[in-house]
Formats: structure tokens, sequence, C-alpha cells
């Protein structure tokens, strides 16, 4: 039972390690371990440590280091509490399938009160609000909407002129999609957003339980990174990269959009980190090429995920902006 123990506490964080590095598509056992790890990994050691004394500095420093791994879930350490910035970016799942007209309008008066100045938002269900109406209703005068049909899809809405929207994914039969849009700050930087809504693998339902499942949403999962990451190459403006991700950071797009990017998780104040509520994970993500001032995450009452938003510095002096045409109105 013990050499069953030390293997299991030798090659559990060699596995989640291997997450990092190796593609859940090219075999599937480190993704696992990513999801199993964050909250088994302490039983693990905790069993350890209790039951194999002649090892206990070695389960100690096993269990040390788990609660290191949990930062990238978990803020545990913060490094500062600056103020908040002047450019504020959300983003929200609002998983809201064919809900009825009064529960739409219940996220439509959250998120209307928080008010970013970017806001995206995945699987959006407008039920019977044209996406005009209900950009208003969100209070923005500019918005764009990847419409996935049945009244569904991406929405992205803000303060400032969009000029330019294009669908560069969509997953034929879901709301899993990726926009790229381009908007005018106050200044006239053009900066982008690249907005995401990556495969769900539906864990504890019926088709999770096929390896098939997992097969076909690892390709998914494949080409949106590779079509996200075409498009970070090459720009040099401001960018922002939010959305739901469907992935914990013990993922290889994790460590490569890291090599590029900010993650504005960093700039959260002690406690805050998972987005998805039972078991808690961190699945939505606001990424950038500026560090974050500041980042947050709400709950609404009775909804999955929660609201996600990063502060920024609005840098640069402000301009005229010249008139620009709404996108997708």
């Amino acid at each position: 039972m013990l050499f069953l123990l030390r293997t299991a506490g030798i090659a559990f964080p060699l596995l989640v390690l291997g997450a990092w590095f190796i593609p859940p598509w090219g075999w599937g056992l480190p993704l696992l371990m990513g999801i199993v790890w964050p909250y088994g990994g302490g039983l693990l050691y905790l069993a350890g440590l209790t039951t194999d004394r002649k090892y206990r500095g070695a389960w100690i420093g096993g269990l040390v280091g788990w609660i290191g791994s949990l930062a990238f879930l978990w803020q545990l350490w913060p490094f500062s509490h600056p103020s908040p910035g002047s450019l504020r970016v959300g983003s929200f799942n609002m998983d809201a399938a064919h809900y009825r007209r009064p529960q739409i309008e219940r996220l439509i008066d959250s998120l209307h009160r928080w008010h970013p100045d970017i806001l995206c938002l995945q699987e959006v269900y407008l039920g019977d609000y044209s996406a005009k109406a209900f950009a208003q209703k969100l209070g923005y005068p500019y918005f764009t909407f990847l419409d996935a049909g049945g009244h569904t899809g991406m929405f992205v809405a803000a303060k400032w002129p969009i000029q330019h929207s294009r669908n560069l994914l969509l997953l034929p039969g879901t709301t899993n999609g990726l926009q790229e849009v381009l908007i005018v700050l106050p200044h006239g930087e053009k900066a982008k957003l690249l907005h995401v809504h990556f495969p769900s693998y539906r864990l504890g339902r019926k088709e999770s339980w096929r390896w098939g499942w997992w097969r076909s949403v690892w390709s998914h999962h494949r080409h949106f990174a590779e079509t996200l990451w075409q498009h970070i190459q090459g720009w040099r403006g401001p960018l922002w990269v939010c959305g739901d991700f469907n992935a914990l950071p013990y993922h290889p797009l994790y460590l490569r959009l890291w090599q590029k990017l900010h993650d504005a998780f960093y700039a959260s104040t002690w406690g805050e980190g998972p987005t998805w509520k039972h078991p808690w994970l961190r699945i939505d993500y606001i990424w950038s090429s500026r560090p974050a001032q500041w980042y947050g995450v709400r709950w609404i009452p009775s909804q999955a995920h929660g609201y996600v938003e990063a502060h920024f510095p609005l840098e640069g002096k402000p301009e005229k902006p010249v008139p620009l045409q709404t996108a997708g109105r």
C-alpha cells in the first residue's frame, strides 16, 4: 500500500507538469490530471503525511508544492493592490440558452450596472430582443454579434467605435466561436480584441463518458488554439484576448499565451480566481498586451460562471474620434 502511495506521490505531479507541455489532443492523461490535481493532490499528500512517516519531509515538500500550484487558480499572495485603471474590460459567459425573459433581464440589469468600457459575452440568448435592442438595453452605442442561430451567439459591446469585426470561427450547431474586433480608443489608437468561446467538455453529462467525445473536443480545441495564435502574432497595438477557454491554467495553451501576453488574474486581490462554480475552477480569462491594474470576479445568483473584469491604463492623448459605422448594425 505504501509503495502505491509513494508511486502516486511521484507520478501525480509529473503528469500535472506534463499537462503544460503535452497537448491534450496528443494524449488525454495530462488534462485529466490537471482537472483532478487542484483538489485531489492535497488529499494525496495529506494521506502520505499521515501514513508514511519515513518520508515525512518529502510529503511536506509535496504539500507545499501543491499549495503553490493552487496559486494558478486562487490568488494566494498578491504583490500589490493598485487602484483601478481607466479602461475596463469585462467578460461573462451568460450560459443563457433558452432562458425566460425575466432571467435574461436580470442578467442585463447586472451587466448594465457594472458597465465596463468593453464587454464580451459568450453563450448569449437574445430571446425576443434584436441585437440592436439588446445593446441598447445594456447601454452601449456600438456592438457586434456573432450569430450562431436560434437567437444565440457571442456578443461584443463597446463605448467606443467598432471599426471592424469578423467571425474567424464558429462551430456548427453551437455558440463556440472566435471573433476578431478592432476598436478605436479615445486617443485614436486601434486595439484588437479576440473574443473566444472554446468547446466545453460537458463534464458529468452522458457524452463526457465517451472517449470519442473527448477526442472530438480536443480536435476542436487544437483548431481554436492554432487560429487564435495566428491572429495574435504580428499585432503591435493594444490587444485583449478574453472569453471562456474551457481550460485550466494547467494547459499548454496557457504557457504559450503567457510567453506573449499578461494574464490579468495576477492583478487580483487575495482569494480571487475561480470563474466556474462547483468545483471551483478558473476557465474564463482576460489576457492583454499590457499588464492589468486590477482584476476581479463577481457572481450573479443561479449562474455557474462568474463575471470577470480587468482594469488597464488608458495611454495616449485624447483625440477627436472619426465617426465610424457601428459593426453589426
